[in-house]
C-alpha cells in the first residue's frame, strides 16, 4: 500500500478537493482500493463524504490515536475514516503520555495494508501531533500550493518540515509540488516560472484549473468526474494522477 499525505502549512490551497478527488480518481478510473483518512479537525472531507458527526462522538482519526480500531465508511467508492473536533482532543490528550506519539496512524495502517493500494491523507494547515503521525506513516507527500508570495514562502516551509521528520521516517519523500486554482496571467507565468527553476523539489507538469465547478461540487458533495466531468478543473485533476501513476 502507497500512503500519500496531502499537506501544506497555508489554508486555502485545495488540500481537501485535491485528497478527495485524487482518491475517488484513483479508485473509479484506475481501479484502485483506496483508503481516505481524513486527518483534519476540521472535517471537510468528513462533510463531503457525509460522514460528519458534528463532533457527537469520537471521529475515526482519533481513535487510530488513541489505538482503538476506527470505523471504515465507503463513500464515492472508496473507505474514509471521518474526522470531527474530537481529533483535536485525541492530539492534546496523546501528547500527554509517555508511550511513543508519532507511530499511531502507522501502527493502524500496518494492520489494513493488505486491504488496500493507496491511502490518502488529508491533513490540517498546521503541524499537530496527527500532523506528525501522518507523516511518520507516509511514503509520499504531495503539497498543493496556489500562486501567491505566501504561498510560495510557504513551499520552503513546510518543505524544511518534512526534511527535519525524515528523522523519524526514514522513506518519507517528497512527491512533487501541485498548482492549484491555476489561472493564467501575466504575474502567475512569471511565479511559476520563478519556483519550477528555484524549487529542488519536482513540480507537477499538470496544474489544476480554476474553476467555479470546485466550489459547486462541495454543495452538492460530489467529486469533480461526477459533478462536472468536463470543467477544466476536472480534466486537470485526471491528467494529474496519470502523470503522478506514470512518473512516480
Amino acid at each position: 500500500m502507497k500512503t500519500i499525505a496531502i499537506i501544506n502549512l497555508k489554508g486555502g490551497v485545495g488540500k481537501t478537493t485535491t485528497a478527495i478527488n485524487m482518491a475517488t480518481l484513483l479508485a473509479e478510473k484506475h481501479g484502485k482500493r483506496v483508503l481516505l483518512i481524513d486527518n483534519d479537525p476540521q472535517g471537510n472531507a468528513s462533510q463531503f463524504c457525509n460522514c460528519y458527526d458534528g463532533g457527537e462522538d469520537t471521529c475515526g482519526a482519533a481513535e487510530i490515536l488513541y489505538r482503538r480500531t476506527p470505523i471504515i465508511q465507503e463513500k464515492h467508492g472508496i473507505g474514509i475514516i471521518n474526522a470531527n473536533i474530537s481529533l483535536l482532543e485525541a492530539d492534546n490528550a496523546i501528547r500527554t503520555g509517555t508511550e511513543r506519539q508519532e507511530n499511531r496512524v502507522k501502527e493502524y495502517l500496518q494492520g489494513v495494508k493488505q486491504k488496500y493500494d493507496y491511502c490518502i491523507i488529508d491533513n490540517p494547515p498546521a503541524l499537530l501531533m496527527c500532523t506528525i503521525n501522518a507523516l511518520c506513516a507516509a511514503d509520499e507527500v504531495i503539497v498543493p500550493i496556489t500562486l501567491d508570495n505566501w504561498a510560495l514562502d510557504g513551499v520552503e516551509t513546510i518543505t524544511a518540515q518534512i526534511e527535519e521528520l525524515q528523522a523519524l521516517n526514514a522513506g518519507l519523500r517528497i512527491a512533487g509540488i501541485l498548482l492549484t486554482n491555476y489561472r493564467k496571467s501575466d504575474e502567475n507565468e512569471i511565479a511559476e516560472s520563478w519556483l519550477r527553476k528555484n524549487c529542488k523539489y519536482r513540480v507537477f507538469l499538470t496544474r489544476i484549473r480554476r474553476s467555479d465547478k470546485v466550489t459547486a461540487a462541495t454543495y452538492y458533495k460530489e467529486p469533480l468526474e461526477k459533478y462536472s466531468q468536463r470543467s477544466v478543473a476536472a480534466l486537470t485533476y485526471r491528467k494529474f494522477v496519470e502523470e503522478y501513476l506514470i512518473t512516480r
